[in-house]
């Protein structure tokens, strides 16, 4: 169902009104046979990430919807089209509003934290937003198998994008604001410093805890998707130099092969032809 939601109002949902909002989308794509997985600053929290805080932040759930690889018909569903099966599911507690934007045709998918309240218009109404994409948008990978989601120990229950797959999309994120010009430049710059922070703290993780290689992600991405990222990783390497290590300890090459210093074999045969 379409509502008007009243924009005056901006709630903060806590963690645990998160996680029932991730509970939830991942029980109603599954009712009609879609897999998923979380990404962006929720997936990042329950990876172990503590940078984001939701007390201090407008904080919504991020979710690839994974069209089921047999279905024909599934393959040509738009992500209006689920956003529509989802908010219309008669257990479903979720709503659309219109964007913000008059020229956009996108709607806002939310869910309902306050059952007793399901009204937008009503002064105790709660609600978590949606924000549900399908794999191949805003840099997502084409093609997401199944078998590769991630699920932590906490959140058993909780599809994530592996985590290799999760710090580049972060790293394109902090890249594409720099060229964002519809945000005001004091909100871009506070959003750049947040992602930098996320960055440094996911790299940890991903060195010290995870042991993230990028080349198992190449296995299903294909290496050109890793590789597209090369560059922004060098941009951000350059104004953070203590991260290079951690890059290339995951996997990415920050120097040129024409800059390294040749190998022994290199420099032997060289002396061989002079």
């Amino acid at each position: 169902m379409l509502l008007e939601h009243d924009n005056r109002r901006t709630y903060r949902p806590n963690s645990q009104e998160i996680q029932r909002t991730a509970r939830a989308i991942v029980q109603v794509l599954a009712e009609h046979s879609f897999h998923c997985c979380l990404f962006g600053s929720t997936a990042a929290a329950m990876y172990g990430a503590e940078n984001r805080n939701p007390r201090h932040e407008r904080q919504d759930v991020d979710v690839i919807a994974l069209v089921p690889p047999a279905s024909p018909a599934a393959a040509e569903i738009t992500v209006e089209e689920i956003k529509f099966l989802i908010s219309t599911n008669s257990s479903s507690d979720f709503y659309l509003t219109p964007s913000q934007d008059p020229n956009a045709a996108h709607t806002i998918l939310h869910y309902v934290l306050t059952p007793f309240h399901p009204h937008p218009e009503d002064p105790q109404h709660h609600a978590c937003k949606v924000d549900l994409l399908l794999p191949g948008t805003i840099g997502i990978p084409k093609h997401i198998p199944t078998d590769v989601i991630h699920y932590e120990d906490y959140f058993p229950d909780i599809p994530l994008l592996p985590f290799g797959a999760l710090i580049l999309l972060k790293v394109r994120a902090w890249n594409e604001r720099h060229v964002d010009t519809k945000l005001r430049k004091s909100v871009m710059e506070k959003k750049i410093k947040t992602d930098e922070e996320d960055l440094r703290e996911l790299l940890d993780l991903a060195v010290n805890h995870y042991m993230v290689r990028l080349r198992k992600i190449e296995m299903w991405t294909g290496w050109e998707w890793v590789d597209q990222h090369r560059d922004i990783v060098r941009k951000f390497a350059k104004k953070f130099p203590g991260t290079r290590r951690d890059w290339e300890e995951i996997g990415i090459v920050l120097k040129s092969e024409w800059s390294m210093a040749p190998s022994e074999s290199s420099s032997r045969a060289s002396r061989v032809r002079r």
